[in-house]
């Protein structure tokens, strides 16, 4: 398993099979989970191809379903008083996929 295909997961799951009903996963836990399984649809596919352990899938499913829903970077955002979003619209995203990223990258090195 090499980061580089996890990252390449992480933006198709997140990006490329996310619709813009999935958007609304911080208000519903039922559409932050539809999100999250089409999310895992190209991890799913490491997984079977032997080159991610299931263990670590579940860990990144987990983190990522528990920061979408809870939109835990705006908290993070907040608490170090970073730019808010009417200064800096597209700072949600950044910090929202920073998190992620990081994730997998820290989970990457264990």
């Amino acid at each position: 398993m090499t980061l580089s295909s996890l990252i390449i997961a992480h933006l198709v799951g997140d990006f490329l099979l996310q619709n813009d009903w999935m958007q609304r996963k911080t208000v519903s836990s039922f559409v932050c989970s539809v999100h999250i399984a089409a999310y895992s649809v190209p991890f799913i596919m490491l997984v079977l191809a032997g080159r991610l352990e299931a263990w670590m899938l579940l860990c990144i499913l987990t983190q990522h379903w528990l920061q979408d829903r809870f939109s835990l970077h705006r908290y993070w955002m907040t608490f170090f008083r970073q730019t808010p979003p009417d200064k800096w619209p597209i700072g949600p995203l950044c910090m929202d996929q920073s998190f992620h990223l990081a994730f997998i990258g820290l989970l990457c090195a264990l």
